[in-house]
């Protein structure tokens, strides 16, 4: 059903009958699903490395190739535009980079003794929600154009 209010549509699809808690139900399970999905992509770049590098003059880099980082990224950009795609943009962006940023600030804090974990997780929070929730956004406007009508979450 689509309901409009005054000249602002308001984009709720549901089938005949379906009830709330079971919308409810289903966006949760996805949110669970994309979640995992983003633990598995972020243990499967980033996770395993703890190794740093010693470069020629004696200084260190890493831990991360930047290999390691595009597949991250890439990843990522997918699970988001999976979740634009069908029709959940604001659930996949909240479970894809909370998980993601969680991920890597869990690991950071273990392996870090500086204390500059936080630094970098203070950096990483707004930009992993921004690239996610643009990728997400987009796709889901762009699902919408091509058939007219958005699925509400």
């Amino acid at each position: 059903m689509l309901r409009t209010t005054g000249a602002v549509e308001v984009g709720i699809v549901a089938k005949e009958g379906e009830s709330r808690a079971r919308r409810i139900g289903a966006g949760a399970r996805i949110g669970v699903i994309l979640a995992v999905a983003s633990f598995v992509n972020y243990m499967a770049w980033l996770g395993w490395d703890h190794e740093w590098d010693v470069e020629p003059d004696g200084s260190l880099s890493g831990p991360y190739q930047p290999w390691q980082v595009a597949g991250l990224v890439v990843g990522l950009g997918f699970l988001a535009g999976l979740a634009g795609r069908r029709g959940h943009p604001r659930i996949g962006t909240l479970s894809i980079a909370g998980v993601m940023w969680l991920s890597w600030s869990v690991n950071a804090a273990i392996s870090d003794d500086s204390g500059l974990w936080a630094v970098g997780a203070a950096m990483l929070l707004p930009a992993v929600f921004l690239g996610v929730g643009l990728v997400a956004f987009l796709t889901s406007l762009s699902k919408s154009s091509r058939h007219g009508v958005r699925r509400a979450e």
